[in-house]
């Protein structure tokens, strides 16, 4: 019998106006940070932990789980460090939800946060989740939806809660 896992899909924190040609380069502003420490306060009560974090390559996604991070200050349970994120070329807003579902089915953790973007970020929701999202669910910036099932796959999760901004 397989192990539950979850997976936690954050959304960048507000960022600098897209500017063509610069999107990935685009900072957050003071109120994305504001944003994304009030998340993950939002988080931390929740008493849930994480075991891998995959981040996107995009500097608002970097700096998204860095403040994230350091909020949370989640220590690893295998050699006492704190958590950090690793980059993932998938999870960009271009991502493509089956092909991340087929990735993070790969992956040997059982608490997984993805932080990424739009449109990326609903798509993999609502790809996972085995019934319709909340009426007033969306993914605007620093919000954070988790998931669990057994398996990531189409309609194969359950919508554990979000954390709207």
């Amino acid at each position: 019998m397989s192990k539950t896992k979850r997976l936690y899909v954050l959304r960048h924190g507000n960022a600098q106006a897209y500017g063509f040609d610069k999107d990935a380069f685009r900072e957050l502003t003071p109120l994305g940070v504001e944003e994304v420490i009030a998340t993950a306060g939002a988080f931390r009560e929740k008493g849930d932990r994480l075991d891998a974090v995959f981040v996107s390559p995009y500097v608002r996604a970097q700096q998204t789980a860095q403040h994230f991070l350091t909020e949370l200050n989640q220590i690893n349970d295998d050699n006492d460090s704190p958590l950090e994120g690793q980059t993932c070329q998938l999870i960009t807003p271009s991502g493509k939800a089956l092909d991340v579902a087929l990735w993070l089915n790969e992956q040997p953790y059982e608490s997984i946060l993805l932080v990424t973007h739009q449109p990326f970020a609903y798509q993999l929701v609502d790809l996972l989740s085995d019934a319709p999202l909340p009426h007033d669910f969306s993914m605007m910036t620093a919000s954070l939806a988790a998931l669990e099932g057994e398996l990531f796959a189409t309609a194969c999760c359950q919508f554990r809660w979000f954390i709207p901004q």
